[in-house]
This record gives structure tokens, sequence and C-alpha cells, in this order.
């Protein structure tokens, strides 16, 4: 297998932290202080597409790629 495989990814809400506005809260890398300076939140791990929190998400491939490329031919190409 080889290639772009973008579209097999999804986003995932740990559901660890309350959520901030993408790309601009106070507890989102590079302005958060510390790990686990975010107010708490115990909720189930789900897709980013299935949160109802008021913030829109980018979709996968607005934000990254991922290419799949074989180290090296093996014997079963």
């Amino acid at each position: 297998m080889s290639g772009d495989i973008t579209s097999l990814i999804y986003l995932w809400d740990a559901g660890t932290e309350v959520n901030q506005e993408p790309g601009l809260g106070p507890d989102q890398a590079p302005r958060q202080k510390a790990p686990n300076t975010g107010a708490a939140e115990r909720k189930p791990v789900q897709l980013v597409k299935d949160v109802r929190d008021g913030f829109t998400y980018p979709k996968v491939s607005e934000i990254l790629r991922v290419t799949v490329t074989p180290a090296a031919a093996t014997a079963m190409d």
C-alpha cells in the first residue's frame, strides 16, 4: 500500500478537557502554560464531527495530509 490516505483519517475528541475555540484557547498549545491546565471534562472519546460544543472544526484535509511510502521494495511487491 502506498499513497495519500488522508481520507481514511478521522479527528477525535478525547473528552479530557473542556473544548475551547479551535486555535485560540488559552489552554491549547503553544499557549498552554503546563499539561492539564484546562478545565477537566469527563466525556467519552468521540469523533470530532459528532461533538456539539458550538465550535466549528476544520476538515481533516484542511489541517493535515497523510501519505504512506514503502521504505523498501519487498518480495511481495
